[in-house]
């Protein structure tokens, strides 16, 4: 059992269709908010799916260690029909139909173990999680982060139902604002900005050490970038950022 676990405290459990441990930035993101909630006096339950993991990441039995977070929070896997391998990892009619296998089986195990797990607060980055909970929770206990606004009309019909059942809790003001357009009670729709731990960087070398470790000039304008191009076929902007650069003398 995770040590310091609020056992007085309100119980929330936090449900999250993902891979755990991950190579991409939203695991980081979801066991770092598991970590505040805890803090903040929570009893906290992280609810991932029990999905078959890539070779590198296979070897990790500490979540929590990995992440390097307090081990606060409980981890619960929900099965799921995973048939990911099969997928060619293009967006094709087999890709979609696997896809959309693994989010229904996840969502039946999540309904399930939600009927069977009282909670005071079940949160998720899902609208289709928090949809279907509003069907068996009121919506007092449903608390939805939102990071985009989604596309399509069945993407948008979830999200349009979370965000009238649920608590919202934007990632930027602007997402916020159209959330309430679409529905969402403006006094229980908020801002919630992407935050980072000062802690971890607390050590950096200064930039004029960084720069001769790696043998830049002093006077460089240097733009660094890590992450992908696209995420969930959204360009994250790099082409925009090298236009940008290019009108600039110099």
């Amino acid at each position: 059992a995770p040590l310091g676990r609020n056992a007085g405290g309100p119980r929330l459990t936090y449900i999250a269709n993902i891979r755990l441990p991950t190579e991409k930035a939203h695991g980081l993101q979801i066991v770092q908010n598991c970590e505040a909630f805890a803090d903040c006096g929570a009893d906290v339950s992280l609810w991932a799916a029990a999905r078959q993991n890539t070779p590198e990441l296979r070897s990790v039995s500490d979540v929590w260690g990995h992440y390097g977070v307090k081990r606060n929070f409980r981890l619960r896997r929900l099965p799921t029909l995973d048939l990911m391998a099969l997928a060619s990892g293009q967006d094709t009619p087999l890709s979609r139909l696997i896809f959309r296998l693994q989010a229904v089986t996840f969502a039946l195990a999540m309904l399930i173990g939600a009927l069977f797990t009282p909670a005071d607060v079940y949160y998720s980055r899902d609208a289709l999680v928090i949809a279907l909970l509003s069907f068996i929770k009121p919506g007092r206990k449903l608390g939805y982060e939102a990071h985009s606004k989604a596309k399509g009309r069945a993407g948008l019909w979830l999200q349009r139902r979370a965000v009238r059942r649920a608590s919202v809790f934007a990632t930027t003001g602007k997402l916020r604002e159209e959330l309430v357009a679409m529905g969402a009670e403006p006094a229980r729709a908020h801002t919630a900005h992407d935050g980072v731990r000062l802690d971890r960087f607390a050590s950096l070398p200064g930039r004029a050490e960084a720069r001769a470790t790696f043998g830049w000039p002093d006077d460089a304008f240097i733009v660094g970038y890590v992450g992908r191009l696209h995420t969930m076929s959204m360009d994250k902007g790099v082409g925009l950022l090298v236009d940008a650069l290019t009108a600039i003398p110099g």
